[in-house]
């Protein structure tokens, strides 16, 4: 993450989602780290008015720790912080999501808040996507030669759903759910071709090593994740990320796979406006074949 500046009027789209990006990231902060990372998640309007030393108190760290967790998260200093968290407050996502689902809930209470974590998780996640981000990963895809989608585990429905967008679209696109195939594909990769990689955690190491690989065979690469400073990132030329909201309940829930859905839907989406002869063409022809229309 680069130097965050003092924000002004409602902030930007990456001041703005300063709190979702955290929360991606707390898997990778070390553990006292993480005792600030809880603090500020959970008391983002009181950190505005703490000092450092208040701050290290509450979270039970020393005050180094509080401004070595701020230069970890690529921020000048406890100030900017307290900067990043004005942006943040001034400027909500939406409206809070419900809180988690509990023993002891109703089917409907169930039902509600399920559904309301959904939606707030999707929220977060267009909030902490930006347009340059997004056109630089179309523009990757529309022009390579070969695409090879990759991901395994949870990840896997929606390596298959991306790869099932983006052959419709007519571009030359491989799924490959299963690690050891992957990593061979990736390395018959050229610097004409792309990989798209979904990866919630960004820390499982097939795709990382994959990834790895691809890039050395010189592939540009993108990566769908959670966590903007997962090792995934590091073989990444873009980074989508999506909200990270997981419960005691649901660990790897449907939101987050809901929240890389919708950015693969984006992506489809775009690709189809800037090609649309070429991706109209191509639904035809596969609406031939499968008898739902004919060309005429």
């Amino acid at each position: 993450m680069g130097r965050m500046e003092q924000p002004t009027g409602s902030g930007t789209a990456e001041q703005r989602g300063f709190l979702v990006s955290l929360r991606g990231q707390v898997s990778s902060l070390k553990r006292a780290e993480r005792k600030v990372a809880s603090l500020v998640l959970n008391n983002p309007e009181k950190i505005r008015g703490m000092t450092v030393a208040e701050a290290s108190t509450k979270s039970e760290v020393s005050e180094a720790t509080v401004i070595r967790f701020c230069r970890t998260l690529g921020l000048k200093g406890y100030q900017d912080l307290k900067f990043r968290l004005a942006a943040e407050l001034a400027s909500p996502p939406g409206t809070p999501s419900e809180e988690e689902v509990m023993m002891g809930d109703s089917p409907e209470d169930a039902l509600k808040k399920v559904f309301s974590f959904n939606i707030q998780t999707l929220r977060e996640t267009m909030e902490v996507l930006d347009q340059q981000t997004i056109g630089k990963a179309v523009s990757v895809l529309e022009k390579a030669q070969k695409i090879l989608v990759i991901g395994v585990g949870t990840s896997a429905a929606n390596v298959q759903d991306a790869h099932n967008k983006l052959f419709r679209l007519g571009l030359n696109s491989v799924a490959q759910p299963d690690a050891h195939l992957q990593m061979m594909e990736a390395a018959l990769l050229t610097p004409h071709d792309a990989v798209l990689a979904i990866s919630h955690s960004g820390r499982t190491r097939d795709p990382v090593e994959t990834l790895a690989v691809a890039k050395k065979a010189g592939a540009r690469t993108i990566v769908i994740t959670s966590n903007p400073r997962a090792p995934i990132t590091k073989h990444a030329d873009v980074v989508l990320l999506t909200s990270s909201r997981e419960t005691a309940f649901r660990s790897e829930a449907l939101a987050s796979r809901l929240a890389q859905m919708s950015i693969v839907d984006t992506l489809y989406t775009l690709i189809h406006m800037r090609n649309r002869k070429k991706a109209v063409s191509a639904e035809e022809k596969i609406g031939v074949v499968m008898g739902q229309k004919q060309i005429s």
